[in-house]
């Protein structure tokens, strides 16, 4: 069932504008109480930004990626506490916790070693831990949840 709400709002998305508007929306937040939020570049990036280099087990070396924290977008849209579902371009989605985040990580990437990167290179946004600062991010949890070709996120009730 969530996954045919997200796939409907971005249906909806599609058939009330045009392409290029739609193009402009790299991320929504939909709220539990079903409020919608868009995020285009410009909007994340004029969060305060977060960077750091890590090595990821899906890359080659160190890569640094920069973008808001994730608590930062949720906080933004409204959604202050609980749940959320991370969705991803092709519908892989993975649960978080709110209590679980934190203002430094993750991040929803927007940038990779200084430049925005595409579908081809895991984005255009991918949420993403500092792998490399502990063993605590060694994990199969943190590493379900690090969604790349980020799209869509969902407050749960």
């Amino acid at each position: 069932m969530r996954v045919l709400a997200a796939l409907m709002s971005v249906i909806l998305m599609l058939l009330a504008g045009t392409m290029s508007q739609a193009q402009d929306v790299l991320l929504r937040v939909t709220t539990p109480n079903g409020q919608e939020v868009a995020f285009d570049r410009a909007t994340l990036e004029s969060l305060p930004q977060i960077s750091f280099e890590t090595s990821t087990i899906w890359t080659e070396g160190k890569v640094r990626f920069a973008g808001p924290a994730l608590l930062t977008v949720l906080r933004k849209a409204g959604i202050t506490a609980g749940k959320v579902e991370l969705w991803a371009l092709n519908d892989y989605f993975a649960d978080l916790d709110l209590a679980d985040l934190t203002e430094g990580w993750p991040i929803i990437a927007t940038r990779r070693d200084g430049a925005p990167f595409g579908v081809r290179d895991n984005g255009p946004l991918w949420l993403v831990y500092p792998y490399d600062r502990g063993t605590e991010f060694a994990d199969e949890g943190i590493y379900a949840a690090s969604v790349w070709q980020l799209v869509a996120v969902v407050g749960l009730p």
